[in-house]
């Protein structure tokens, strides 16, 4: 095996390795309980895809909701071994990819893609990751077989499957369908400034037209259901104003980068020591990983070095795709961004950063990926820790209000409100929106959870009330946990 080959082995390992501090369980929160409990319960497609709507939005991942995770309900860990597979995978397509073009990707590239903390909700909680992981794969997938397409054998059926995988990766997210195109677009660039063939346009056409087909689906089934697409509500008007909305929330997410990063580096460090034996052997096996890490990178990149050529790629080619996928948030109603809305635009920095980092002294760059490995998976081991926690703490007042509820309550012919003495929060570095927020923060979320910790759809509604907000009484039982 090839030294570049292990460090990537070697990282994929790194992929897999904070979840085993609790032994790969996932903890599910908010969406999760309805997506892949409630949906799958119910038992009935025509309600769920048709008369709540959820086909009308993400088709193929609201069709996988239902037909393939919900059935991993009972066995959620290898829901998550899939996930972080899938993850490796695309980073591996993404790496053949790139050496395709002559273009190398440095460990640098995948610790951010695998391990960045703010990366976390769009790899690790299911109801994100089941859109953008999944997604990534296919969209990675369709680049890989593009490339060879256009720079090595063009064949009708090596095309058709580019331009098939490529549509199947706009089914999952609105952000991997733009990434996918906007990614095979430039990488037809790079062919096409090479070859000058015109058969080559075919990509860019494919794209389009599978970019176009995505928005007129989307319009097309824009009043479908209670929920409808979000096709309804685009729009471009007041772009100017929205953009500068979109900055000052991307700054937002940069400082929570940064505690999520720096702060939970040193929160990790207590989690790994708080968890007794295993935890101190496990944070001997994270320090081990980045010392291998910079051992296998030294020796097998010490006599490369970074072309301008290939450094201007690099640079614009990652700004590119770091602002590309961040477009549809300008033309929803109301911009919203998130830890999950920039997930796949961390593909893009990592970019921006590759010839940064090979431009540092051999020395030095070995001992980045050394600290940054760390000090990455440490981080990453504390996120994991943060989902335990929400849960738990959610599933200890679940049991309490579950354990009050009336005989009515529970066979849905009364409603529930639950008096709370202040917000439920759990500690953590990186407060943000709804990043790992409580099931008791709103109606929706505090149902769904109810009725998964049950196994029963009979409760009907159940609101959760904080000091100082009115509530019905009428025909509903009041459960008070202040």
């Amino acid at each position: 095996m090839k030294k570049e080959q292990k460090w990537f082995v070697l990282l994929a390992f790194a992929a897999f390795l904070p979840y085993c501090l609790y032994g790969f369980r996932y903890f599910p929160i908010l969406d999760d309980y309805i997506q892949y409990w409630a949906y799958p319960a119910r038992q009935d497609f025509s309600l769920i895809y048709l008369t709540y709507g959820t086909l009308a939005t993400r088709p193929i991942a609201s069709l996988l909701d239902v037909t393939f995770w919900g059935q991993l309900w009972p066995v959620l860990p290898l829901a998550l071994f899939f996930i972080t597979l899938l993850l490796v995978l695309s980073g591996l397509f993404m790496k053949k990819t790139a050496n395709l073009y002559n273009l190398s990707l440095s460990p640098l590239f995948f610790l951010l893609l695998f391990l960045l903390p703010v990366g976390m909700e769009g790899r690790f909680w299911l109801s994100a990751s089941s859109r953008l992981v999944v997604g990534l794969f296919f969209a990675s997938l369709s680049l890989y077989v593009g490339s060879h397409f256009m720079q090595k054998k063009r064949s009708v059926p090596l095309f058709l499957l580019f331009a098939i995988l490529q549509l199947i990766s706009c089914g999952f997210y609105e952000s991997v369908a733009v990434f996918s195109v906007s990614a095979a677009v430039l990488l037809f660039c790079l062919s096409f400034s090479e070859q000058r063939k015109k058969l080559l346009f075919l990509v860019p056409a494919a794209s389009v037209c599978n970019i176009s087909l995505l928005f007129g689906y989307y319009k097309l089934f824009a009043d479908l259901g209670l929920q409808g697409s979000r096709a309804a509500s685009v729009s471009a008007s007041g772009l100017a104003d929205k953009i500068g909305v979109l900055f000052v929330q991307l700054g937002e997410v940069g400082k929570s980068a940064y505690s999520g990063l720096v702060g939970g580096f040193f929160s990790g460090i207590r989690v790994l020591f708080r968890a007794g034996v295993w935890g101190v052997l496990l944070f001997a096996l994270i320090l081990l990983t980045g010392l291998l890490l910079g051992f296998l990178y030294s020796k097998q990149e010490q006599n490369k070095q970074v072309r301008i050529k290939k450094w201007l790629i690099f640079e614009l080619g990652g700004f590119f795709l770091f602002v590309a996928p961040l477009i549809p948030n300008l033309l929803a109603e109301e911009v919203w961004i998130t830890h999950r809305s920039v997930f796949i635009s961390l593909i893009g920095l990592a970019l921006m950063l590759e010839p940064v980092f090979c431009l540092l002294p051999h020395r030095l760059r070995r001992l980045v990926l050394v600290v940054l490995s760390f000090m990455l998976l440490t981080a990453t081991v504390n996120e994991y820790d943060v989902y335990r926690r929400v849960h738990e703490a959610d599933c200890q007042l679940l049991d309490r209000v579950i354990a009050e509820m009336s005989m009515d309550a529970k066979n849905g012919t009364e409603d529930v409100v639950v008096l709370l003495p202040g917000e439920v929060k759990t500690e953590q570095n990186a407060y943000y929106k709804d990043h790992v927020k409580s099931v008791f923060g709103s109606d929706w979320s505090l149902t769904g959870a109810v009725r998964a910790r049950m196994e029963s759809l009979a409760p009907r509604y159940i609101r959760p009330v904080l000091p100082g907000e009115a509530y019905e009484t009428e025909n509903s039982q009041i459960i008070d946990l202040r």
